[in-house]
């Protein structure tokens, strides 16, 4: 009797083990990624990290997916595609996340999308925006427009409202700044826009007179600089220092405060870019995150980009919501993204089309034209 007693308690303990085991299981946190760009390029990383952790913040606030907690885990991609593999390796295998958001840039992606689309982990980049990734894997989406639509959409707009004859173009002599020169210098010429004079500059580099001066012989009648903010800006403002009153053009990286300052009035005012982020979209959700996003900068002192925080908002939105829908897993997160119809975004009303590029309904091609208007970015279209 004495051994049967012992024999049921020792398995009521193992019944209650068990249940427990299960229970610890259950309430264990669901693990999401970021690969974004946090020493190289952090002034555009930093703000995409705090769009990320925000929207998990706010996932969580509400008691999480179906009462599990979700937790981020951050990694730096370096602007080196064999970091951005290595990171997006170790949130897979180690960190066995179920969806993550980045890397950042078109390179990396390209290079660490395989890992991802090799495991069937859902990733989605923020702000890659090489045509090479339209299509490039199942798994895999892009959040922001495709390199040639911001081209397209920017240069018929300078042609339309500017009616320009002819361009010159100073770029930052990288992949990100010569796909830019190329890809809209080709749109300037079939618009009848000649391109006069083209010049490059080295990232890091802050004396650019020289080129300019060369440009400025060509006498175009608007000025392009692709590339980013800490060249672009100091650039504008050399521009104006040679005398040049041409109206300057950008890209959508220049959608920083940082631009102003290091611009100066004289070269930020009248700035325009494509862009992907309209701060004055008027919606509940748009005003909330704003309002959120701006709080959480201060607090970090961080530098202030709202369009790369508003980006990493909506890919991480997404994919929380995918779980919301379809359970904590990847193949349910990529059954609501191909299913998504109009998400609420604070970038606009988002779909994903049959290549995963991003569709932003009601919107021109899917991009905003933005210019600065008394130091601050304004739509125009």
């Amino acid at each position: 009797m004495t051994r049967f007693r012992l024999v049921g308690i020792l398995a009521i303990i193992g019944i209650l083990a068990f249940i427990g085991q299960g229970f610890a299981q259950q309430q264990a946190p669901i693990k999401v990624g970021t690969v974004v760009r946090l020493s190289i390029g952090a002034e555009h990383g930093i703000p995409a990290r705090r769009g990320v952790e925000l929207a998990v913040a706010q996932v969580n606030a509400a008691g999480g997916i179906k009462g599990q907690k979700v937790e981020l885990i951050v990694e730096d991609e370096k602007d080196q595609p064999k970091d951005a593999v290595n990171a997006v390796q170790k949130l897979i295998n180690v960190d066995k996340v179920v969806a993550l958001v980045g890397p950042m840039t078109s390179g990396n992606f390209l290079a660490a999308g395989k890992s991802a689309d090799e495991a069937k982990v859902t990733a989605i980049t923020p702000t890659a925006t090489t045509p090479k990734l339209s299509g490039y894997g199942a798994y895999l989406y892009r959040a922001c427009s495709r390199i040639d639509t911001q081209s397209k959409a920017l240069t018929d707009y300078v042609a339309q409202v500017w009616k320009p004859k002819t361009v010159g173009i100073l770029f930052s002599n990288e992949p990100y700044g010569k796909g830019c020169a190329e890809v809209f210098g080709k749109d300037f010429e079939k618009l009848g826009i000649k391109v006069v004079a083209q010049e490059s500059f080295m990232r890091g580099s802050r004396d650019f007179k020289p080129q300019l001066i060369k440009i400025k012989e060509a006498k175009p009648d608007i000025l392009f600089i692709p590339g980013y903010t800490p060249e672009t800006a100091p650039a504008a403002a050399q521009a104006r220092q040679l005398g040049m009153k041409q109206r300057i053009l950008g890209v959508y990286g220049d959608m920083d405060e940082v631009y102003f300052q290091l611009a100066g009035k004289q070269a930020a005012e009248g700035h325009v870019i494509a862009g992907e982020y309209d701060e004055g979209y008027d919606t509940p959700k748009n005003k909330a995150f704003k309002k959120e996003y701006y709080e959480l900068a201060k607090k970090h002192k961080d530098p202030v980009n709202i369009m790369f925080a508003a980006l990493t908002y909506d890919s991480m939105s997404m994919i929380l919501e995918g779980m919301k829908k379809y359970g904590p897993t990847s193949e349910g997160v990529k059954k609501f993204l191909d299913e998504m119809k109009e998400f609420d975004g604070v970038t606009g009303k988002l779909s994903f089309n049959d290549k995963h590029d991003l569709i932003r309904h009601g919107v021109g091609a899917g991009v905003y034209i933005l210019e600065i208007k008394g130091g601050k970015y304004v739509k125009v279209k």
